[in-house]
């Protein structure tokens, strides 16, 4: 139980995710983001041998965690947690490119801008969830995998019935431990 209770946190159920991408190609078109920079991404992970096989599909981006190691490392003060909502939000003025925070995160979220020689990351789509809207990953979700919300809210299981799917997890095979970070994230998985 996330210690903010406006917290926003993100759902993820594996069982619906077809790796489409769309989730990927909606934040990178929203944010106009270069060739290398993926605030969010689905990663394929392959488990299992002949005759029993498996592929699994993860969509993942900043976690907004309660306790965010990026935040921790970096030495310039470029990222925040956002009071209300608990958003963790980086200034690229502040950024100086060091990469401590990629190094940091166990998540794999912050993302280095070649061009830019600064890093990159995830910021919930703050501006439209201000706006009302939600993020551009989950508008685009063709296949009801991913959701957004409050923390409180999505541990409740009060997330609409087509999307939710018993038992939440807060980890997944391949997912660092929740206990580095307390990620804002919870998950669905296909077994």
């Amino acid at each position: 139980m996330a210690k903010n209770p406006n917290q926003m946190g993100w759902y993820y159920n594996e069982n619906n995710c077809i790796a489409c991408r769309a989730c990927e190609a909606a934040c990178k078109q929203e944010f106009d983001l270069p060739v290398g920079v993926r605030r969010r991404r689905v990663v394929t992970a392959e488990e299992g041998k002949y005759p029993n096989p498996k592929v699994r599909y993860i969509s993942i981006s900043c976690n907004h965690c309660e306790d965010p190691a990026c935040m921790k490392a970096c030495p310039v003060g470029a990222y925040t947690k956002e009071p209300e909502f608990g958003i963790v939000l980086h200034d690229q003025e502040k950024c100086v490119g060091c990469k401590r925070c990629m190094a940091a995160c166990p998540y794999g979220a912050p993302q280095f801008d070649e061009k830019k020689k600064k890093v990159d990351k995830c910021n919930f789509c703050y501006d439209r969830q201000k706006a009302g809207l939600p993020p551009a990953c989950v508008r685009t979700c063709m296949g009801n995998a991913l959701w957004y919300g409050k923390l409180s809210d999505i541990d409740a299981q009060t997330i609409p019935a087509e999307i939710y799917r018993r038992p939440l997890k807060d980890s997944l095979p391949g997912f660092a431990d929740p206990n580095l970070t307390a990620p804002s994230i919870r998950f669905s998985d296909n077994k």
